[in-house]
């Protein structure tokens, strides 16, 4: 007669023929490289000292800005479109602008922080005044 709490015979040995030594120093060799990995991530993150904003208007460079020196810009091209981007130490926004749609404005900041997750990643774009803004950001050694 089994009892229902008593082992089954034969399980811990197929256990212990799976779980052998090779297998457990991979498994420890795999996670150990998962954490180098991740240590690495983590500290080749962007900065901020070093990063800066490019603004350029129908193709052309119009400024560029150190996040280190936080202000706004104010873009008035010769059909009176208007773009004000506002730069701050850690990123940049579309403050206000003249087009109809208003996209560039509701795309939100993009910082050294959110760049990698955004839908357009470092970029704010108005078409119709074909104005874009381009976070650079510099990686720590």
């Amino acid at each position: 007669m089994m009892y229902p709490c008593a082992p089954v015979p034969g399980k811990m040995d197929k256990f212990r023929s799976i779980m052998n030594r090779k297998n457990i120093l991979l498994i420890i060799a795999v996670l150990v490289v998962a954490v180098l990995l991740l240590c690495v991530a983590c500290f080749t993150r962007p900065t901020a000292e070093e990063s800066q904003v490019v603004i350029t208007v129908a193709g052309k460079e119009y400024a560029r800005v150190p996040l280190s020196q936080p202000g706004q810009v104010t873009i008035t091209q010769e059909d009176g479109s208007v773009n004000v981007v506002e730069i701050t130490e850690k990123g940049a926004v579309m403050a206000y602008s003249t087009c109809g749609n208003q996209l560039c404005v509701d795309m939100g900041e993009v910082t050294v922080d959110n760049w990698e997750w955004r839908p357009n990643q470092q970029f704010i774009i108005c078409l119709p005044n074909q104005v874009s803004v381009e976070l650079v950001v510099s990686q720590e050694p």
